[in-house]
Formats: C-alpha cells, structure tokens, sequence
C-alpha cells in the first residue's frame, strides 16, 4: 500500500514537470517567433518597405472601417429603440386626446340640450338664497372644467405634435445612419479589392508579401497589448520616490513660478525601468518623441495639461517599423488610454498654468493655491 502511495505521488511529481518544461519550451518558442520575425522585418530592404507600408496602411484603414461599421451598428440600434419608444408616446398621447375629445363632445351635448335659458331657470327657481349660490358655484364649476378640459386637449395636442417631430428626426437620423453603413461598407469592399489587386500586382512575390505583412500584423497585435501595460509603468516614473532632489529647477517670475525639467531627468528614470524596454523621450519645440526602439515605435505629439498638474500625452503621429500609423492605428494603441505623467510630487498643492517644449527640455508655469 506504501509502495503504491510512492509510486503515485512520482507519478504526479513527474507529470508536473513534464508539464513545466513543455510550458517553458512554448514561451521560449514564441519568444523566439517573435524575435524571428523582428528579424526578419528589421532586415528588409527599403522597396519591400514601401510595398508592406502600402499594404500596412489599407490594412489599417479596413480595420478603421470595421470599426466604424460596429459604431454605426450601435448608433442604429439605440436609435431604433428610442423610435419604439417615441412610437409609444405618440400612441399614448392619441387616446389621451382622443378621450379628452369624447369627454368634451359629451359635455357641449349636455350643454346644447339644455341651453343657457335652462341653466338661467334652474338658478331663478332657487327658493333660498342658499341653494342660488349653490347652484351658481355647480354652474361655475361646470364652465371651469369645460375649460380646463379645452386646455388639456391643447396640451395634449402640442405634446403629440412635438413627439410626432421628435419620431419624424429619429428616421432621418436613422435614414442617415443606414446610408453611412452602406456607404463605409462600399469603402471596406473597394479597399478589400484594392489590397488583392495590388497584391497580385506583385506576381510571384505575392505569397511572400502576405507572410510579410501577416508579421507585421502579428508584431502590431502583440505591440498592441503590451502597450497599456507600458503606458501604466510610464505613467508611475513620476512617483515622489523616483525623482532626484534635484529634478525640477525653478525660479519666480511675476506670472508665477517657472519650472524646467531636462529630457535626461526623464531618461535616466526610464532606464531604471526595464518594463519600459529602453524607451527613450525626445523634446523639441512644441513636440515630444517617445522612442521604443525594441519595438520599432516611434509616438510623436504633444502633453496637454489634465485636472491642474497631470501631463497627457497626446499622440498625433506615430510609425511602426518605419510605417506611418494612421488615426485608427493611434486609437488602437491608446484603447486603455493614454500615457500619463503626474506632476503633482513637483508641483505640490499648485497648478500648472501652461507647459511648453523647448529644445531637450519641459518648461511650465506654475501658479500657487
């Protein structure tokens, strides 16, 4: 019994690493995919560039597209609904109107039975001054809500009338809708046959273009999801803890106080980073280059100041493997937000004014609570 208990928990402690080589062999495997393929891109030649970067872009571009088309598909069905919804009201306010109406019709025909001489008699033939006021108040109170049902037929009247203008911009508004869907699907048809044809354009090298750009495709996902992760590490290089004494130089000047901090300051943390993968930040007149040279990346844009002493950076440019990134690549990459930097452990209780971006440097000004 104690041998068979021996044997079963060898039999399990073998499993275990069986299982821990195999999982360390696919890491390895795809570490290696990847480096290969980083290779590879990293070796082309500047025409097989251009062809991927053609290729790249309509990719990128149907990717847009598709994206746009889920929008719109949203937008369709938010508008559908608040058209069930309004089609309710209008419903609604009919037989309210139509019951006002009925109401009303039923009060003139009591009215026109009897005439005004009849109403005349009846107060006349009050044999107390008592029940003359009664009945004066019964008739007042008669002609009251006669009028207050005139009115509430006219409320009901507008009411209908603006939900019936309201249903009515719904169905242009879907109208419009459903003429972009067609409309973005015609461009997703035309740039999908425009991809094959060119594609075909290249004869026999077509079958390598398509590997080509399916690494591309392949590095670009992967680049994709590391990336938020990077924009998270990037955004607590600022912590008070990270930064030297001697990080911020300042001076008074009459508009507030004046901060500088040197793109180096910046680097120097940034290399303390390893999660960073050797970012590098570059400062120019009115732009900032992020630098993630082992991924090929190159962001360019500019920092917008956020809730009085946060730095956003706001990409505007980019490239992959020297591609341009169009709009909706950016909007991909950024999908978990953009980098941040909170200058609060410099700034303290105080508000940045403004920033600017100078030739290696991050110059702001800074106004005191």
């Amino acid at each position: 019994m104690l041998k068979k208990g021996k044997m079963k928990l060898v039999l399990i402690f073998s499993i275990i690493l069986v299982l821990m080589f195999f999982s360390i062999r696919m890491a390895e495997g795809q570490r290696d995919s990847s480096s290969e393929i980083q290779e590879k891109l990293a070796g082309i030649s500047e025409e097989e560039r251009q062809i991927l970067q053609n290729l790249f872009t309509i990719a990128q571009e149907i990717k847009e597209i598709e994206k746009e088309e889920e929008r719109i598909g949203l937008e369709k069905d938010t508008i559908l609904e608040e058209i069930e919804a309004l089609k309710g009201a209008v419903e609604n306010e009919e037989i309210a109107y139509e019951k006002k109406k009925t109401v009303l019709k039923e009060v003139l025909k009591t009215y026109q039975k009897r005439g005004p001489g009849t109403y005349l008699e009846i107060m006349l033939d009050a044999d107390s001054l008592t029940t003359l006021i009664r009945r004066i108040n019964a008739l007042r109170d008669l002609t009251r809500n006669t009028g207050e049902l005139l009115d509430g037929m006219e409320a009901s009247r507008e009411k209908l009338s603006v939900e019936k203008t309201k249903l009515d911009e719904k169905l242009i508004l879907l109208e419009e809708k459903q003429n972009a869907a067609r409309e973005s699907l015609n461009k997703k048809v035309q740039l999908m046959k425009e991809q094959e044809a060119y594609l075909n354009s290249l004869n026999d090298e077509k079958e390598h273009y398509q590997a080509q750009l399916a690494n591309v495709q392949q590095m670009w996902d992967e680049l994709k999801s590391l990336f938020s992760k990077i924009s998270d590490e990037f955004s607590s290089m600022t912590k008070a803890d990270k930064l030297p004494s001697n990080a911020i130089k300042t001076s008074i000047t009459l508009f507030g106080i004046k901060g500088s901090i040197e793109e180096e300051t910046f680097n120097n943390i940034i290399k303390e980073n390893p999660s960073l993968l050797g970012m590098t930040l570059r400062f120019y007149p009115g732009r900032v280059d992020m630098n993630l040279p082992k991924k090929n990346l190159v962001l360019s844009g500019k920092f917008v100041i956020l809730e009085g002493n946060i730095l956003k950076f706001d990409v505007k440019e980019g490239s992959f493997y020297g591609m341009p990134l169009g709009s909706g690549a950016i909007e991909e990459l950024m999908q978990e937000g953009y980098p941040t930097m909170n200058l609060k452990p410099l700034v303290g209780g105080n508000v940045l004014k403004s920033i600017e971006l100078s030739e290696g440097k991050l110059e702001f000004l800074v106004m005191p609570k």
